[in-house]
């Protein structure tokens, strides 16, 4: 290995390996037998996770999703969940000019952004989701920044969900539901233009190839502006899927390649109020500096993310009411960057200016996950009570390599930053680790009819994680195993028509190394030595649906715990004792449907009070970082199927902290957003806002020096036309 740094400017795609693909490509077609009932051919899309197609009322402005798969991995009425479910329509979002995860959840009850521009970042219900992203309900846990192009909706699972998953932070899961194909023929090409230089195009195009077989092609390229200074990307994906069903039997298989170039942002950093006697900082306030300035290397920050992604899915039937489904996914995460920024704001006394300091790190990083699983999913009745049973082995292999340099940027200016002056010490191999984990599974589930209005989910997991690391720079290695049984219980009643009261019990678990894949080798103490971290949540709530079910509501009531949270030794470092506890306790309620004809309404509202009852004394009684003690939206639309249509809505997010200190608080927020349109038999054209009133407000934050100012009022404008 070079002992000199990698300047990412030969960025290029590393492309799977020949034999891995056709071995995916070439999955078992193995006569399985048998087939389905009519209905549950009728019900069940055979995805890597089945989910209900959207019906056409969705097309005509309802936001109601119909039956949702995520929390179950069958297609499940939303009134038979027992735990909050939520699902977001892309479409929505892209009209708006949103192309990645963060403007999709926006405004999402229960849910806190902390991303910025180098990879995709969440808080459910006060936990960070770095274990929880899903594809299809595969792990997707890779580092990277998600695009929507491929992707039809959304599904949000709140609360633990390792029963069906496996390892997780408790808060829930983010599952992305992607475009497949059918027996119907469409395509639809649009185009963007937008603020700050925003333009793109896209194309979805579907052809049934003849009764059996069917294919749909996604592909797009945009340029992405920005408000901010030097701060730009160009966002390309290319998506071809085939499926074939035979009335018995599906195959499904799904190709995905993704390259996002862009510019690394951290955004702007605090300011120093007040120092310690040990010159540490005590007190912040609030950036200073103009929200459009760049404290990044204008000109040589660069971060290029290349993703390819293979799906395979097989359903055979081997008895009426039976079936088998055997799913494999092949995905590759190749990232470079070349990154500036603040690392430590502070004031120059000797000078009397307000200077931050940078640190400069590069990054040549290669993920690659591999995960197959069998599943048996069938009906029967035992006496009076009817079950709908699920049962599963998944194995998944991870292998994570990260190089990193690291080295120093020239100080500059809080208030006017020179970001083209890119000095500095040139960086040194600082980590060159190999980190390799695999997890077997087991699972059990059973959705019990106990006959008329009662209905209850029972659900166990078996989980055997390991994980093996390297520090090739220091020639040491660590592995560690955990083992975990993650169970889940609940109840719906029907009390009375169209009115289900649910209560609900479920566990999770998070082992050593298996969010960011990883452990530190040689590590002093016992750091590598602990068991996993557990939470457990307790949900009861009503949902309902008014008016002919025109109108469907959900109010819930939550306790989700982290109940032995690692807590460090302040004395001995490296030495952690799991007796730490973080609770967070909140109301949540949702609205969605149609009030009036051609009139929708979609709205949420979580209140929470994220807390660290038990940690280290600094953190002790401190709000989690990241989180807001409220938020949510409302939006109204209005949209006949031909002529003109619109929306217009709020977002509201409270005040949330930046850093685990809780020094830097980011006020509250209200945003304005409004769309107008004009529909067309083929075509359509849609001018959407965001930010409005162009109100200032700070976005999501990673730190006290690295906090993201939200965009001032953004225009964009979308043709579409179908075909």
């Amino acid at each position: 290995m070079s002992d000199s740094p990698v300047v990412p400017s030969g960025f290029r795609l590393r492309a799977l390996p020949s034999a891995l693909a056709a071995a995916v490509l070439s999955m078992p077609a193995l006569p399985l037998l048998a087939s389905p009932s009519a209905d549950d051919q009728a019900e069940t899309v055979t995805s890597r996770l089945p989910a209900v197609e959207v019906r056409d009322r969705r097309s005509q402005g309802d936001p109601r999703p119909g039956k949702l798969s995520s929390a179950t991995r069958t297609a499940t009425e939303l009134t038979d969940i027992p735990q909050t479910v939520q699902s977001v329509a892309v479409e929505r979002v892209m009209a708006y000019g949103g192309r990645d995860m963060a403007a999709a959840l926006t405004g999402v009850p229960g849910i806190s952004n902390v991303s910025d521009t180098r990879f995709d970042a969440f808080r459910i219900r006060g936990f960070s989701n770095a274990g929880d992203m899903l594809l299809d309900g595969v792990r997707d846990d890779a580092q990277y920044v998600r695009s929507l192009g491929t992707i039809e909706r959304i599904e949000i699972l709140k609360g633990p969900a390792a029963v069906l998953y496996g390892r997780g932070s408790g808060g829930g899961v983010i599952n992305r539901i992607s475009k497949q194909p059918g027996q119907e023929a469409f395509g639809q090409a649009s185009a963007t233009f937008g603020s700050y230089g925003q333009q793109g195009v896209a194309l979805d195009w579907n052809r049934p190839l003849d009764a059996q077989w069917a294919m749909r092609l996604n592909l797009g390229r945009e340029h992405e502006g920005n408000f901010r200074d030097e701060v730009r990307g160009t966002r390309q994906y290319f998506a071809p899927s085939l499926k074939w069903e035979s009335g018995r039997d599906s195959w499904l298989l799904q190709a995905e390649y993704q390259e996002f170039l862009r510019t690394p942002d951290r955004g702007v950093p605090a300011r120093v109020t007040a120092l310690s006697p040990r010159n540490t900082a005590t007190a912040y306030a609030l950036p200073v500096a103009d929200d459009g300035k760049f404290f990044g290397a204008a000109g040589r920050d660069v971060l290029r993310d290349t993703t390819l992604a293979l799906r395979s899915t097989l359903t055979r039937a081997v008895a009426p009411d039976w079936s088998i489904r055997h799913g494999v996914s092949l995905f590759e995460l190749d990232s470079d960057f070349d990154n500036s920024f603040v690392s430590q704001s502070f004031v120059s006394t000797s000078r009397n200016l307000q200077q931050v300091q940078r640190s400069r790190f590069q990054q040549d990083l290669h993920q690659r996950n591999l995960q197959t699983n069998l599943e048996v999913l069938g009906k029967l009745a035992s006496g009076p009570l009817q079950h709908e049973l699920l049962a599963g082995v998944e194995y998944a292999w991870q292998k994570r390599d990260p190089r990193l340099w690291m080295g120093s940027a020239t100080p500059v200016s809080l208030r006017n930053p020179d970001n083209r002056d890119n000095k500095g010490v040139v960086p040194q191999p600082w980590q060159m680790n190999y980190h390799k984990a695999s997890n077997l599974g087991i699972y059990a589930q059973d959705q019990i009819d106990l006959g008329g209005r009662l209905k209850g989910l029972f659900g166990l997991r078996w989980d055997d994680f390991d994980i093996d690391s390297r520090n090739q720079l220091k020639n040491l290695r660590s592995e560690r195993s955990s083992h975990a049984l993650s169970p889940r219980v609940g109840a719906v009643w029907e009390a009375i028509p169209d009115q289900h009261l649910y209560l609900s019990w479920s566990k999770n678990y998070a082992p050593v190394g298996g969010d960011v894949i990883g452990i530190t080798p040689g590590a002093e103490g016992n750091a590598n030595d602990l068991g996993p971290q557990y939470s457990r949540q307790v949900e009861t709530g009503l949902k309902s649906d008014w008016f002919d079910r025109r109108i469907s509501t959900t109010l819930a009531w939550f306790q989700l715990e982290l109940y032995n949270r690692t807590v460090a030794d302040p004395l001995k470092p490296g030495t952690f004792y799991q007796t730490g506890l973080e609770r967070n306790r909140g109301v949540e309620f949702s609205v969605a449907g149609e009030v009036l004809r051609h009139w929708f309404l979609r709205a949420g509202w979580t209140q929470q009070n994220a807390k660290v009852l038990q940690a280290e004394p600094q953190f002790t009684g401190k709000r989690a970082s990241g989180v807001s003690a409220r938020n949510g939206s409302l939006f109204v639309s209005y949209a006949p199927p031909l002529g003109w249509f619109g929306e217009t809505g709020l977002i509201v997010e409270g005040a949330r902290f930046a850093d685990r200190d809780n020094l830097v608080e980011l006020p509250a927020y209200t945003r304005w957003d409004a769309m107008v349109g004009y529909r067309l038999q083929r075509a359509d054209f849609t001018l959407a806002a965001t930010n409005l009133a162009g109100r200032r407000y700070y976005a999501s934050a990673t730190g006290a020096s690295q906090i993201i100012p939200g965009a001032p009022r953004t225009l964009s404008f979308t043709a579409t036309y179908r075909f």
